[in-house]
């Protein structure tokens, strides 16, 4: 009754109401591959080459142009000192800066200062401030 009154079985209904539909053979990459090859091996006949040599000369071409890109990147850096990548969608230039931190730098100086300090005085420095803090 209920497949002659909606057109469909009650089976294809999930739990939210929605109705699946089963479709039967070859799915459409399978249907497109297929057409594909027969198109390849009409161009085979026609012309006596594989088709596939277009994709070599496109790949060829590719390298060509990536190459070409990598050279004006070289020539932006050159020009302007910076990056063409360290510039962001609202085109201003992020600078990346290697090396240490302020702070590193800072305890750097502080632990030559140190080493200075204690070949001249012949103690560590810290320990004038722990003496210091306690007579406070």
């Amino acid at each position: 009754l209920f497949v002659q009154k909606y057109g469909f079985d009650i089976d294809d209904v999930d739990e939210d109401g929605c109705v699946w539909i089963k479709t039967i053979g070859c799915s459409c990459m399978e249907t497109l591959e297929e057409k594909l090859a027969e198109v390849k091996c009409l161009y085979h006949e026609k012309f006596g080459a594989d088709a596939g040599l277009e994709d070599d000369a496109y790949d060829s071409q590719l390298q060509r142009s990536e190459k070409s890109l990598l050279f004006l990147k070289v020539l932006f850096v050159q020009k302007f000192g910076y990056d063409v990548d360290d510039i962001d969608e609202d085109g201003a230039v992020w600078i990346k800066k290697a090396g240490c931190s302020v702070m590193e730098r800072l305890e750097e100086k502080l632990a030559e200062v140190q080493c200075l300090y204690h070949e001249k005085f012949g103690a560590d420095a810290g320990l004038e401030d722990d003496a210091y803090d306690s007579q406070l």
